[in-house]
């Protein structure tokens, strides 16, 4: 059984990041989308934009609303918060990711992770994204969330819809 993990800090989740899932489950029997949570990088990547603190767990529900009916996808969140800064991390990260998720055979990412992928899990087969496919990145939509807005995944639009007022 293929069991893929797409990984990310998903501020905020959008089409883009549904897109490669549903890409991934033509190769994988089940995804698991993790979801990095560091409060403290959270403030101050989103402060950077003057966007506000999400939290992992609100970002959470707004995938596992998206995919209710779809059990070949779960959500979860791996706690970053005690690890040391990037890239001083990487070994701790990988290692920290196997003990929490050690189902994971499919690492899922766009090319730029290939290597990193072939040296901290080369026991898991590496499936390459292409980002384009949904030409949506999220940092296109903390630099201009009202002109993006479409591309926010439509369960966490009303969340934003009501930050824009």
């Amino acid at each position: 059984m293929k069991i893929g993990a797409f990984t990310g800090k998903f501020y905020p989740p959008h089409m883009g990041h549904i897109s490669a899932v549903e890409y991934a489950l033509k190769y994988c029997d089940k995804v698991i989308i993790v979801i990095s949570k560091n409060d403290i990088r959270n403030k101050q990547i989103l402060k950077e934009f003057g966007f506000e603190v999400l939290d992992a767990e609100l970002i959470k529900s707004w995938f596992d609303e998206y995919f209710k009916d779809n059990d070949r996808v779960s959500v979860e969140i791996m706690d970053e918060s005690n690890m040391r800064p990037y890239p001083d991390s990487l070994q701790e990260w990988a290692d920290k990711f196997k003990l929490q998720f050690p189902q994971v055979n499919v690492k899922i990412a766009d090319e730029s992770y290939k290597d990193y992928n072939q040296k901290y899990f080369p026991e898991c087969e590496f499936l390459s994204l292409d980002r384009n496919l949904v030409p949506i990145h999220a940092t296109d939509l903390r630099n201009n969330l009202k002109k993006n807005f479409n591309f926010l995944i439509p369960t966490a639009k009303k969340y934003f819809e009501d930050r824009l007022k």
